[in-house]
């Protein structure tokens, strides 16, 4: 019996794609759309991520001036990230992220014409502090787009793209700056470069229609304990938030430190090809751990 469905092959018989699998998810346009927007920004701010601290070590030669930019970047997520998510509650996400988006292209821009000009350091510091906030005022909303562009099936695959592509960028972003540095190409030119990709995002949410929610109706200081009650009512969620909290307390500071490590510990360069390069390899096989997850593994109990 031959299937009319226009997705059928001229055997007549449909094409496996697996539901919860990272093709499924990516079947869905506006999931396409943003993960190849957001891909392409998370590249940018690796690279950033990469030539930052290198810059900074470079004119101070101080581990503790590169570990203060790196907490300006990270520290409000610390602070606001539970007032971002009230926020996210509260507005139209789609507008705010969009908002956010150039909070942090702002930012980047100024940042960039700081390092051409060597502008004093803690000017540098304001303005990575400045995109450090966009980014923790963005984060809640962004997390909660994810579920609104795929049906609840294929969540388990865009997840896994998700992890991919935050991962992927980890290795692709410092491959560029190996590939671009020898060509002549400055800190202030890949800030620059960073700042021009999240204009990717605001183009790709210009073009997606998100779910209306409803607003959260708890209101006052309930709206900012509710995620602590939560965590204390369910042992699994404390669970996990703890071991979270522990990991990127341990594993986070060698995004700052990464320079200092490499040149102290192992007689390397930063400014080599060979430290972007090693660089990179950190992130290779948490990318195609991602990836398995959408692909080899889908269907096998996540835990």
């Amino acid at each position: 019996m031959t299937d009319s469905s226009p997705l059928a092959t001229e055997t007549g018989e449909l094409p496996i794609i697996r539901p919860g699998s990272a093709r499924s998810a990516l079947s869905h346009e506006q999931f396409r759309r943003i993960f190849i927007a957001s891909f392409g920004s998370n590249i940018g701010s690796w690279i950033q991520n990469v030539v930052l601290p290198i810059y900074i070590y470079n004119r101070t030669g101080k581990a503790s001036v590169v570990a203060l930019l790196i907490f300006a970047q990270m520290g409000p997520l610390l602070l606001l990230a539970i007032p971002a998510g009230v926020i996210a509650d509260a507005v139209n996400r789609r507008k705010w992220l969009q908002a956010m988006q150039l909070v942090m292209l702002t930012f980047s821009v100024v940042l960039a014409a700081l390092a051409r000009v060597d502008a004093p350091i803690w000017a540098i510091f304001l303005a990575q502090l400045g995109v450090g906030i966009g980014g923790a005022l963005n984060m809640p909303a962004w997390s909660a787009l994810l579920p609104s562009l795929v049906p609840q099936h294929d969540l388990p695959g865009a997840m896994s793209l998700n992890s991919t592509l935050i991962n992927g960028s980890r290795v692709v972003g410092p491959i560029l700056v190996a590939l671009l540095s020898p060509l002549g190409a400055e800190a202030w030119h890949f800030f620059a470069f960073n700042a021009l990709t999240y204009l990717l995002v605001v183009w790709a949410l210009s073009r997606t229609h998100t779910p209306h929610h409803a607003p959260d109706p708890t209101r006052g200081w309930k709206r900012f304990t509710f995620a602590f009650r939560v965590a204390k009512e369910r042992p699994v969620v404390r669970r996990l938030l703890l071991s979270l909290a522990l990991y990127s307390l341990i594993s986070l500071p060698y995004i700052g430190l990464f320079p200092a490590v490499a040149e102290l510990n192992f007689g390397i360069n930063d400014s080599s090809a060979t430290y972007k390069w090693l660089y990179a390899t950190w992130a290779l096989g948490a990318a195609l751990g991602g990836l398995a997850l959408g692909t080899v593994l889908v269907g096998r109990d996540p835990r």
